[in-house]
């Protein structure tokens, strides 16, 4: 048996070069690159490695571990899980700040691999720099931190532990039902000690991307489900996606005649021009979907996790008390959720089984043209939403509804006073939709903007709708953004971002422009962290540290005038080339400029507070308080409390 003397670090780049992806006979790399913020840890040790022969790996500089990460997690969904960029990082906080970002990918099953650096496993100059100490325990770690948001964790404690390590690292990654975060915890000392490798653990590995299909068992039960519905809806998640079966999801429905809603993670697998589309469902739902599933007894759905917003906290989709559920999807365990019928398989092959024994029975559903009608009225309810523009201090006629209107008129017009923008956000969205490209690449997290693009952003263009909603996690936007562009450098990528999510994490812009890598980020500033504003007003709680508002000191309270935050300026200074649109002309002008720019841009959007879409039909289960004062929190309650009665307990 040969065997080659190498460094725990340098047997890692060189595993890493060597794993490739295998699917519908297609073979690639797997593993594209490596982020890396150099600290102590790892900066002698698998940096050592990465400067010696990284082979293919493109090393990339991070700037904050947190970020870096989310970039890697958008570059594997923009590859639907195909490719990879791995990250490691110093010990400490260096290795914390990766955890938010490993609960993402897990939540989200993307494949995430991150190397933390630990402390030394020898234990000989403890406690090192940035080392936890734990007196229950020497052996916990920072490192620990990931236990319960990894697929899959491990420690290098010897050089030889890397091998079996490594391999099921790769067998979370590549496992389409058990897919999410790999962790391998590097001792710094180990990192730099050698061993004798066998070569067979180099080896080319192909790593085939199955298309199990459910058994006969399970597609006959589907069969006879589908052909005792009269009113089936599809609801298309992230595994059809992944699949690569948006085309597959739009034949059955159209030869069935079955309407077809998409989650957040599945937007973009099928085009929204699809005549059966009828949206979003659940929280931040369409007028069209929620309406439909009413009547609807039986929902099919495929590779979706049925979260609380897609389901409507089990509210939306169970209001006919009848209704059935079929679950297609690659995971067992997300398969049997609300107690459905579970098609365990791959989206694509699975869905095509039971299309050909269904077709084998003649069967079609029976709408008529309800999934027409109820489009053409969301079609005219969506573009009423976009068009709603302020004009002094009135808004037109429209679906927007502000929330608890006794506040609105006040809000707005302190935040006119103080910041001068009167951009609306739906009208910011439909601007937005309306100059970028057809095909260009949108990324979005967390706030009120999810809600507003699963409701209004409509595209054909296949795959560019980057929505992180599984942790709905701030911060990720321009990170995203930038992991969207290095996987797909041909298209324009664009980050919509609130102000509170761009305060939080900015730092992968110097990334972005250091990579030549151009992405634009429009910031939706309504001077507060409005989603959750919206929340607190719309159950009884009065506005308290949701808005950035200036220490009132006659009052005590943060509600004095608005604090100004120059977006433009901060991303200028970053090297971007900065706009400041305060009106929807200006907006305009603002995306049609930074059309024509090679470099990063910022578009730092003033956007009137309360000026959202608003819900359609929907509810979303809050804890809110059973014991209060004020009247308007125990109304808050009653209402919840009446739609608990008719939801689904599980």
């Amino acid at each position: 048996m040969s065997k080659t003397k190498m460094t725990v670090g340098q047997a890692i780049v060189k595993f890493l070069n060597a794993q490739y992806i295998e699917q519908d006979g297609k073979v690639e790399p797997f593993v594209d690159g490596i982020f890396t913020i150099f600290g102590h840890g790892m900066v002698v040790g698998l940096g050592q490695a990465l400067a010696e022969d990284p082979g293919h790996l493109r090393v990339y500089q991070g700037r904050n571990e947190q970020g870096m990460a989310h970039a890697a997690i958008s570059y594997a969904k923009q590859h639907n899980r195909r490719k990879i960029i791995a990250c490691s990082s110093s010990i400490g906080p260096g290795a914390a700040n990766m955890v938010t970002a490993a609960l993402t990918a897990t939540i989200n099953n993307i494949p995430l691999l991150l190397f933390p650096s630990d402390s030394f496993a020898t234990r000989q100059p403890d406690p090192v720099l940035q080392q936890l100490e734990s007196p229950e325990s020497l052996t916990t770690t920072a490192s620990d931190c990931f236990k319960p948001v990894a697929r899959y964790w491990d420690r290098i404690a010897r050089p030889e532990q890397l091998m079996s390590a490594m391999v099921n690292a790769m067998r979370v990654l590549t496992n389409p039902a058990d897919c999410g975060t790999a962790v391998i915890s590097m001792p710094q000392d180990v990192e730099g000690e050698s061993f004798e490798y066998p070569d067979y653990f180099f080896q080319k590995r192909i790593h085939h991307i199955p298309r199990h299909c459910a058994d006969d068992y399970e597609i006959e039960k589907a069969v006879e489900m589908i052909r005792a519905s009269k009113k089936p809806l599809l609801v298309s998640g992230g595994g059809v996606r992944y699949s690569e079966a948006g085309e597959t999801v739009m034949n059955f429905c159209r030869q069935f005649n079955i309407p077809v809603s998409q989650t957040q993670a599945g937007h973009s697998a099928l085009p929204d021009s699809f005549d059966l589309n009828v949206g979003g469902i659940g929280v931040t739902g369409t007028y069209a979907a929620n309406v439909l599933c009413k009547d609807c007894d039986l929902i099919i759905g495929v590779g979706t996790r049925f979260n609380d917003f897609v389901t409507g906290s089990k509210w939306v989709m169970f209001q006919n008390p009848d209704i059935k559920v079929l679950a297609i999807n690659t995971s067992k365990y997300h398969a049997d959720k609300l107690d459905a019928q579970s098609c365990v398989g791959d989206a694509k092959v699975t869905l095509e089984a039971i299309a050909a024994k269904l077709s084998e029975t003649g069967y079609k559903s029976g709408f008529t043209t309800e999934i027409e009608d109820i489009n053409k009225v969301w079609a005219a309810e969506r573009q009423s939403v976009l068009d709603v523009q302020y004009h002094g201090e009135k808004f037109g006629e429209g679906g927007f509804v502000p929330c608890v209107p006794s506040w609105t008129e006040k809000i707005m017009k302190d935040y006119i006073r103080d910041i001068g923008g009167t951009i609306t956000e739906s009208n910011g969205v439909g601007i937005i939709r309306e100059v970028i490209d057809d095909d260009a690449i949108v990324v979005a997290a967390a706030g009120s903007l999810p809600a507003d693009l699963e409701r209004l952003w409509v595209t054909d263009a296949k795959d560019s709708y980057n929505m992180e909603y599984g942790a709905s996690c701030m911060g990720y936007e321009i990170a995203g953004a930038l992991g969207s562009k290095l996987a797909a450098p041909d298209k324009e990528v664009y980050a919509l971002v609130g102000d509170g999510s761009f305060m939080m994490l900015n730092s992968e812009i110097p990334t972005a422009i250091q990579e030549n890598a151009k992405i634009t980020v429009v910031v939706f500033d309504n001077t507060a962290f409005g989603c959750i504003n919206n929340l607190q007003m719309g159950n009884g709680v009065e506005s308290l540290a949701t808005e950035m508002r200036y220490r009132n000191e006659e009052t005590g309270k943060l509600d004095g005038a608005y604090c100004y935050t120059d977006f433009a300026k901060v991303g200028e200074g970053y090297g971007m080339v900065p706009f400041t649109a305060k009106t929807p002309d200006e907006l305009r002008a603002a995306l049609e400029a930074a059309k024509k720019e090679t470099k990063s841009c910022i578009i730092d959007a003033k956007v009137l507070p309360k000026t959202m879409a608003e819900g359609y039909n929907s509810w979303w289960h809050l804890g809110v308080a059973s014991t209060a004062k004020d009247p308007a929190v125990i109304e808050a309650r009653k209402r919840i409390d009446d739609h608990l009665a008719e939801a689904r307990m599980y």
